[in-house]
């Protein structure tokens, strides 16, 4: 018989520090397995989130041609001056300004081409884009690509 002092330990305290000890290696089974899986994603993901993404340069509307800047303004309903052609640049110079050309012009109300560019660069990046429209558009150009010319022949 056991001394007084010391009990044999009930089946339920023993089947407690079992539990424990699972609860520990639970605990670091799964930090393992966290450890190992942020090095996973780092290694292969490189973009996960919003701010990961580099963002989107819009096109370069100074490229672009006279034609088709007007076009754009056209389309969208904007008031800008008409852009100012080769031969009222070069009456804006210093020699320009004193003929009489440049003070019959003057009055009309035009700006430069890169003046015009960046102001359409600017709306053309603060429109709205409803992506829902702009993939099921997508979707049927690409299904339908192909019947317009089967008509035709």
């Amino acid at each position: 018989m056991p001394p007084r002092g010391h009990q044999k330990e009930s089946a339920s305290e023993s089947e407690s520090k079992a539990a424990l000890t699972s609860r520990a290696a639970n605990k670091a089974r799964n930090a393992v397995a966290a450890a190992a899986q942020l090095e996973l994603l780092s290694k292969h993901i490189h973009s996960n989130g919003p701010r990961d993404k580099p963002q989107v340069q819009p096109s370069d509307f100074q490229s672009f041609s006279d034609e088709t800047l007007y076009k754009y303004q056209k389309k969208y309903n904007l008031n800008f001056p008409e852009i100012q052609s080769l031969n009222e640049n070069i009456l804006n110079s210093e020699i320009g300004k004193k003929t009489s050309s440049y003070k019959r012009s003057a009055s009309a109300n035009k700006i430069s081409k890169p003046e015009l560019a960046v102001n359409l660069q600017k709306h053309f990046t603060q429109m709205n884009v409803r992506e829902n429209e702009v993939i099921t558009s997508f979707l049927y150009r690409v299904k339908n690509q192909d019947k317009e010319f089967k008509l035709t022949f």
